[in-house]
């Protein structure tokens, strides 16, 4: 928890904060704008400066050229490469910036070079223009083996020497450096642009040849580099700003004399708000100092004012905590700090007279004095304590003397109402037990009917097969006597056939005969014997007929002994079927009423559990109201006795005084009630007041 000294340092740190904060940011603000102003003032001049150097360099480059190639001692060498040294020789003090020197003829051929392979990148387009005109031919820069150049070419007009022409290709990266002398700040650079918008030298090397208006399409980020270029290229000079990756930039620029091109001078503003910087560093410093004295002013000055308030919240805290003897460290002055001290001081000793009274008035009421009443002067809103103390003695003299009364008749019905739960409880008892036996009995049978349901049923089950078994075998008995009819029938036929073949035989035999008679008379003895064949033939035939006919006859007599026997068990078997389909249609109704019976059973026997169930919870009850009644009855007494301790206020009716002297005395008589002299002792004491029920309202028993 902050205290008051806390929050006056917090206040005042704050005020001194909140300043230091804004006269940093007014000052950076300002700081920062004063130093664009300045960058935009300055970078244009350098810029133009810049480009200025830049077209004096090409400048004197392309004149020395021309005056070289166009001189005396160039026109009149014997040689060619004599020409090439003294070409070479007039740029003696820079040679470390020119790669090649070539000497050319009017047709664009090379007559001598020190770099064939840089000679090569010179067009004859470049030659040409060169023999055309009396100055100097300068070609773009251009890229070649990964490198940037460009060539500066000069044509000799004599009638000495055919006409030559001389060429110098130098290495972009001088130009480069050039231009960057006229960098300004320290992450400034220079970079010389194309009027297409392309990157003609920079000092990163990437960055030559993309363009500056397609960058910004391609990439939001460049968006505002783009528009910058375009205003750029849209003027001779100026100044423009951009702000790229969170940096602010200020550009100035200037059309060159060469190249189509044009200067730019980028300068990060960064680089020059370092004042702003020392700046905000400074007034930093003043605000610590700033703060460091307001926390000693407000020390100082909360140590003060805080010292009273303190000594009397602590005081105030220990009355909360119930604390009223130490004495108040009275603060004495006219401001609101000495009226609060002296106010605690007085309320402390006005709740410690309060107190003092309550608490002889409570003493009173613990010893069972109703009689005391609450005496002394009490102001304002505590008078209320007072009187409404007095009128709770009162109230609680005249309600504990209705108790006691309450309390007599309370015990006489308490009494009446434990021998009458008594005795339900022993008529609840034996109920219950008849019950229980009842329901053992009925289990019992439920599991014999059960029992002669589950056989009845294995009964109807055994009976369907046999029954199934009979029809079945009846129908095979009908189909074996069909059988021996037809086989009847058969043999009827076999005889008939015999009989033709006896026949057959019998006229086989007379042919015979006729045929031998035949032979005899014409004197055949070959047909004679065939003749005796035939009827020897003939005659076997009819005796297997005859023996044949024997066998049928006796098979068909068989057969028709076998189709009476098949009949006569036929007969038999219908009459068992007719009596098992009886003895099926039994059975099955004996299974039916075992299983109604068995459900029967079941109802009865849970009508009987749910009887249990309620003379259970009768019994129960029965019990509970037993033990409530006796218990009621002792706490009935017990009151009585409690009451008893209290001295009651006398109203002052002559009449009244000995019927009040009996309510307000201790009882020695015993309680008519069964309970014994352990149980009426132990009823006695006094319950918990957590597990003391509550009897005062009349719809409980």
């Amino acid at each position: 928890m902050k205290t008051l000294r806390s929050k006056l340092l917090l206040a005042m740190l704050s005020v001194a904060l909140i300043i230091t904060v804004l006269l940093s940011v007014v000052s950076v603000y300002f700081i920062n704008i004063s130093a664009k102003d300045t960058l935009k003032s300055t970078v244009e001049p350098l810029a133009v400066q810049a480009a200025k150097n830049f077209d004096s360099v090409i400048g004197s480059y392309t004149n020395n050229v021309v005056s070289t190639v166009k001189s005396d001692s160039f026109v009149e060498a014997k040689t060619d490469a004599d020409r090439l040294k003294v070409l070479k020789s007039s740029f003696a003090d820079n040679t470390g910036f020119y790669l090649n020197f070539t000497i050319f003829d009017s047709d664009g051929i090379v007559l001598a070079t020190d770099n064939e392979t840089i000679s090569s990148s010179v067009e004859k387009e470049h030659i040409k223009g060169a023999c055309e005109r009396n100055s100097a031919y300068l070609t773009n820069i251009y890229t070649f083996g990964g490198k940037n150049y460009f060539t500066i070419l000069a044509s000799t007009k004599s009638d000495l020497i055919d006409q030559r022409v001389g060429c110098i290709t130098i290495q972009t990266d001088m130009l480069v450096d050039t231009l960057n002398e006229y960098t300004f700040g320290k992450s400034g650079y220079v970079y010389l642009i194309g009027s297409d918008g392309k990157v003609l030298l920079h000092k990163n090397n990437e960055m030559v040849g993309k363009n500056a208006l397609e960058v910004g399409k391609n990439n939001a980020d460049y968006k505002e580099v783009t528009n910058a270029v375009e205003d750029i290229l849209s003027e001779n000079s100026g100044t423009t700003e951009y702000n790229l990756k969170d940096n602010d930039y200020i550009v100035g620029y200037y059309n060159s004399s060469y190249f189509d091109s044009t200067v730019i001078m980028v300068t990060n503003v960064a680089d020059f708000t370092t004042a702003s910087s020392s700046a905000l560093t400074n007034i930093i410093v003043i605000g610590v100092v700033l703060m460091c004295l307001t926390v000693l002013f407000s020390l100082l000055f909360a140590k003060r004012i805080t010292k009273p308030i303190i000594s009397t919240t602590n005081r105030l805290r220990s009355l909360a905590q119930g604390n009223l003897t130490d004495p108040v460290d009275v603060w004495y002055s006219k401001d609101e700090l000495g009226v609060l001290s002296n106010s605690l001081e007085e309320t402390i000793v006005c709740l410690r007279q309060y107190i003092n009274l309550i608490t002889v008035a409570l003493t009173q009421i613990s010893e069972g004095n109703l009689c005391h009443r609450m005496e002394g002067t009490f102001k304002g809103d505590f008078y209320k304590i007072k009187s409404t103390f007095n009128e709770i003695l009162d109230s609680l003299s005249d309600t504990f003397a209705s108790i006691n009364m309450s309390a007599e008749q309370v015990n006489s019905g308490a009494v009446q109402v434990s021998n009458i739960a008594q005795s339900v409880s022993q008529g609840s008892t034996q109920q219950a037990s008849a019950i229980e036996e009842l329901s053992a009995t009925l289990s019992d049978v439920s599991k014999q009917i059960t029992q002669n349901s589950a056989d009845s049923k294995k009964a109807y089950n055994i009976v369907l097969k046999n029954t199934d078994a009979v029809d079945n075998c009846n129908s095979d008995m009908g189909n074996m006597v069909n059988a021996m009819n037809a086989i009847h029938t058969a043999s009827d036929e076999i005889s008939k056939i015999i009989k033709v073949i006896d026949e057959i035989a019998f006229q086989t035999n007379i042919l015979a005969l006729n045929a031998a008679v035949e032979a005899a008379r014409e004197g055949s003895k070959g047909f004679g014997v065939v003749a005796d064949e035939v009827r020897r033939l003939a005659s076997r035939s009819a005796e297997a007929a005859k023996q044949t006919a024997a066998l049928i006859e006796n098979q068909s007599a068989a057969v028709s002994k076998g189709s009476k026997i098949a009949e006569e068990t036929a007969d038999s078997l219908n009459n068992i079927v007719s009596n098992s389909n009886t003895i099926k249609d039994l059975v099955k109704n004996i299974s039916d009423a075992s299983e109604a019976q068995a459900e029967a059973i079941v109802q009865v026997n849970t009508g009987v559990d749910q009887i249990s169930a309620v003379v259970s919870a009768n019994t129960s009850m029965a019990v509970g109201s037993a033990s409530a009644s006796e218990e009621l009855s002792s706490q009935s007494l017990i009151l009585k006795n409690m009451i008893a301790r209290f001295k009651l206020s006398e109203n002052g009716e002559k009449g009244k005084t000995e019927h009040q002297a009996a309510r307000f005395t201790y009882i020695d008589d015993e309680p008519e009630s069964d309970a014994t002299p352990e149980d009426s002792q132990q009823d006695m004491t006094v319950p918990d007041e957590d597990n003391v029920e509550d009897f005062s309202t009349s719809d409980k028993y």
